[in-house]
């Protein structure tokens, strides 16, 4: 009878130890529109895009985030694209998806112009675009026009990658910024 008794605690225990007793969150659907490269002005388009993908699965992770389906997201929006980034169409897409957040970004131009009128052979790199994010929970809209524009030694563009650097830190800012106050709200 004691080793039953003894049984029982522990089983109990272990139940006590491992079923949570809070009501658990539900994960935060997510609508990421596929992003918009503008393939003449941009000729590393498909590594952005791919740099786009690898960095939003990274950052919004199952038991936070559930993101959805890219058909899904693409049935949504117009044949043409998201034309605007407007608190408001992007608004509409949360709405039509039943998402809490939305992710969008275009990229309009890169290019690399070398400058050889300085001491050393230099690199200047020009980035545009636009980044908008909602976060329906929040009620954060963040918007930011991309120009990224900097002289770099051409020495340094061997070692480094700054189309790839400059594009993941905007697009981590901008995500970063909607969703501070998201923990919080939950």
């Amino acid at each position: 009878m004691k080793k039953i008794v003894c049984f029982m605690v522990a089983l109990f225990a272990f139940v006590l130890l491992n079923v949570p007793f809070g009501r658990m969150a539900e994960a935060a659907t997510v609508a990421v529109v596929p992003i918009d490269i503008n393939v003449d002005k941009v000729a590393r388009a498909t590594d952005l895009s791919g740099y786009y993908w690898d960095m939003i699965v990274e950052r919004f992770q199952y038991p936070e985030y559930e993101l959805m389906d890219d058909e899904k997201v693409s049935a949504i929006l117009p044949d043409e694209g998201l034309k605007s980034f407007s608190k408001e169409s992007l608004m509409g897409v949360a709405e039509k998806a039943s998402a809490e957040i939305v992710v969008a970004m275009r990229i309009t131009e890169v290019k690399e112009m070398p400058k050889s009128f300085l001491r050393e052979p230099a690199v200047q790199c020009i980035m545009k675009g636009e980044l908008a994010t909602f976060n329906k929970i929040t009620g954060k809209y963040y918007y930011k026009n991309i120009y990224y524009n900097e002289q770099i030694e051409e020495v340094l563009t061997v070692r480094n990658d700054w189309q790839q650097m400059a594009f993941a830190d905007f697009l981590r800012r901008g995500i970063n910024r909607t969703l501070e106050d998201n923990k919080k709200k939950k």
